[in-house]
């Protein structure tokens, strides 16, 4: 279910837990952190106006086929077209169907990218030019800060990513060395001073310039009664 996060809190255990308050519904609950997953907004250029995506109903809190009419600063004014309903959405609320990613991703390789000083990608158009009026810097500032912020995302993704798959090699190499005996292979080292288990063996050490030790030779005794 969609919701929204309301407060966080830490319990006894040292776990972290939020309140979420579920959209379109009146009742709320606690969930573990770790249990609840985050909706993450679709690029900006790929929200123009005119683009069919799909939206959350703010009634009862699902999925429905809208299409963007305007960028707003804190999201997107939106037309259900099943509805023809107007409303006004927050950027993690809206989500692009596949027909209008693919076409995204087809208009996207047109779009010439320009890196910034910090290494981060814009589009062309987004750059600052002297004959911007005010709210035209403003509007470009805004939107230039939601492409950083969604970059940021998909590097701590890719760099966590990157950090479990080498967990993982790590414990499968590990594992592949059970077999051997060891430190951190699962099977103790036998000890040099170990009591051979069979009669014959000897024990003795390596260069220390003594012999190996001798046993008396194994007679049978026999008792006699006087």
């Amino acid at each position: 279910y969609n919701a929204e996060i309301k407060t966080v809190r830490r319990d006894d255990r040292g776990v972290e837990r939020c309140t979420v308050s579920f959209i379109g519904m009146p009742n709320s609950r606690e969930y573990k952190v770790t249990d609840v997953k985050m909706l993450r907004p679709p690029h900006p250029a790929q929200c123009q106006p005119g683009t069919r995506c799909q939206a959350i109903f703010p009634d009862d809190g699902l999925w429905y086929d809208c299409v963007i009419t305007e960028q707003t600063e804190k999201g997107y004014k939106i037309n259900f077209t099943e509805y023809g309903q107007k409303s006004e959405v927050r950027f993690d609320q809206i989500r692009l169907s596949a027909s209008s990613s693919a076409k995204v991703a087809e208009k996207k390789r047109t779009i010439k990218e320009v890196a910034t000083p910090a290494g981060y990608k814009i589009p062309e158009s987004l750059v600052i030019q002297k004959t911007d009026t005010e709210e035209v810097i403003e509007t470009k500032k805004r939107k230039i800060q939601a492409i950083k912020k969604q970059q940021r995302g998909d590097k701590k993704d890719e760099d966590a990513t990157k950090q479990q798959s080498s967990w993982l090699k790590f414990h499968y190499n590990k594992a592949s060395t059970r077999s051997k005996c060891g430190f951190l292979s699962g099977k103790p080292k036998e000890s040099m001073f170990k009591v051979p288990d069979s009669l014959d063996g000897r024990v003795g050490f390596m260069n220390s310039g003594q012999e190996m030790t001798r046993f008396s030779e194994a007679r049978k005794f026999s008792y006699q009664y006087v």
